[in-house]
């Protein structure tokens, strides 16, 4: 009889532990969604901190004047280094009237020497999103006054297609766009689009 008591006991304590290990687990488990759920909603508050910031950023630096040239741009794209010349002549010509923007699409890009007040990196990819930027380069023309985009596509037709850039320019687009807005005359270049180094993907929720 007292073997078949121990017995029994034994097989009671054995229940009761595994009864409380498994209570100790769930606990555990619940208690790391709850932390796994509140890093979450610290990434969200923080994104949306980010993106707020951005936006403020990029409004105080580059919607000053009424005009707003923004040209998307990286050096790690051999397509829009060779526009760099274009781009100089184009600020030297223009910049008195017009803000430039060259528009880093995430990349980390090294800006334009002697215009690296003009960079902006936009790592989360929402003004890309706001001017439908695809491309660099991409010139976008904006009348910020009016909050409207007066032209969008190529800076000219030397880009045939990716990789491949003329030496001479046929059609400078960008070039009649900002002299139209200058001379106060209605815009007659018509938007395109644009050729050069495709823009990376964001997260939905960032752009």
């Amino acid at each position: 009889m007292e073997s078949i008591f121990k017995t029994l006991f034994l097989i009671l304590c054995s229940v009761g532990f595994l009864t409380c290990t498994d209570s100790k687990s769930t606990k555990g488990g619940n208690h790391q969604k709850d932390v796994d759920l509140h890093t979450q909603s610290k990434d969200c508050v923080s994104k949306k901190q980010d993106s707020l910031l951005i936006c403020d950023e990029f409004r105080s630096r580059f919607e000053s004047k009424q005009y707003l040239c923004i040209i998307s741009y990286s050096n790690e794209c051999p397509m829009a280094k060779s526009y760099i010349k274009t781009i100089q002549n184009m600020v030297s010509r223009f910049g008195d009237t017009i803000q430039f923007c060259l528009l880093d699409p995430g990349v980390g890009s090294k800006s334009i020497g002697g215009l690296e007040s003009l960079m902006f990196h936009d790592h989360l990819g929402l003004i890309c999103k706001r001017f439908n930027i695809r491309v660099y380069p991409q010139a976008v023309v904006y009348d910020c006054l009016n909050r409207e985009i007066l032209y969008s596509g190529k800076i000219d037709d030397r880009a045939q297609k990716l990789g491949v850039v003329s030496k001479f320019a046929k059609n400078n687009y960008l070039l009649d766009v900002l002299d139209n807005v200058i001379l106060k005359e209605p815009i007659k270049t018509a938007s395109n689009e644009a050729i050069g180094c495709f823009v990376g993907s964001f997260d939905d929720e960032n752009k």
